[in-house]
């Protein structure tokens, strides 16, 4: 018989930082330029979150008439704000720890709150 191929090994995207792991060591710039992405980042989550309150006074309107549900237009705003993050871990300006506390920052404020 032949033997199986190797499955691949569970994959952990980012485990959560433990209080005993220190913060990744960043230089004076390497910490500006992650300050500046969470900064702007930050700015997109408030305006999605803005933007989320629009669609639902639209819902309460007249959404069959606009076309899409405002839950598909979440769908799409949160889309955005997934890529932007995974960029900004992909060029190492943020850790996936520091990427997922803003994102659960955010979904306490109610981020995936509306999805059907």
């Amino acid at each position: 018989m032949s033997e199986e191929p190797e499955k691949p090994a569970l994959r952990t995207l980012g485990a959560p930082l433990k209080a005993s792991e220190p913060a990744p060591k960043r230089t004076k710039a390497q910490q500006a330029l992650a300050d500046k992405a969470v900064g702007v980042l930050r700015a997109e989550f408030d305006r999605a979150m803005e933007l989320k309150t629009k669609l639902a006074d639209e819902a309460n309107f007249a959404s069959e008439a606009k076309g899409r549900s405002p839950s598909e237009k979440l769908r799409s705003i949160v889309a955005s704000l997934e890529g932007m993050s995974r960029f900004a871990i992909q060029m190492g300006l943020l850790t996936p720890a520091e990427n997922r506390a803003l994102f659960s920052e955010y979904m306490g404020k109610g981020l995936y709150e509306g999805w059907r």
